[in-house]
């Protein structure tokens, strides 16, 4: 699934980052990497915290969320510190191309193919499945659910 949704970051943001001349082509592939980094963390956090509507909410919103709002944040200190980029060429990187990617992640279908790859058909039972997959299904029923936060905590 995450290399699904690399490959998709890869290619929605690489023209946009090798046609920006702020950016030095040099650190091209490093700042679609850093985006790659930082989008597949906030979903990684928010599927093994269990918020998974907040990944609904992030998608359905166009990038008018908290949590897309920390990845641009994360995404700009980032490049700032890793590639010199300067703070208002980052941030206007970075609030263009999260939210043109989650947009494109919606419109395009590919959010259900994902999905559908972690086994399900509906974000809930996909989600449940990815953390199956991540090792958090602890009481081995194939989903994410109260019996696996019981078996986590010993309750």
């Amino acid at each position: 699934m995450f290399e699904q949704l690399a490959s998709l970051i890869q290619e929605h943001s690489q023209q946009s980052v090798a046609e920006n001349p702020a950016i030095p082509n040099e650190h091209n592939q490093g700042v679609v990497e850093e985006l790659k980094n930082v989008i597949i963390s906030k979903v990684t956090g928010l599927v093994t915290s269990g918020q998974t509507n907040k990944i609904t909410e992030m998608l359905a919103s166009g990038g008018n969320t908290p949590e897309t709002k920390d990845m641009e944040n994360n995404f700009a200190t980032n490049i700032m510190q890793k590639f010199g980029i300067n703070n208002q060429v980052a941030t206007t990187i970075a609030a263009t191309l999260i939210p043109g990617i989650l947009n494109a992640l919606k419109n395009n279908g590919s959010v259900q193919q994902i999905l559908a790859s972690l086994g399900g058909g509906n974000l809930q039972d996909s989600l449940s499945g990815l953390g199956a997959k991540l090792g958090l299904d602890k009481d081995g029923d194939g989903d994410v659910d109260l019996g696996d936060l019981g078996k986590m905590f010993k309750f």
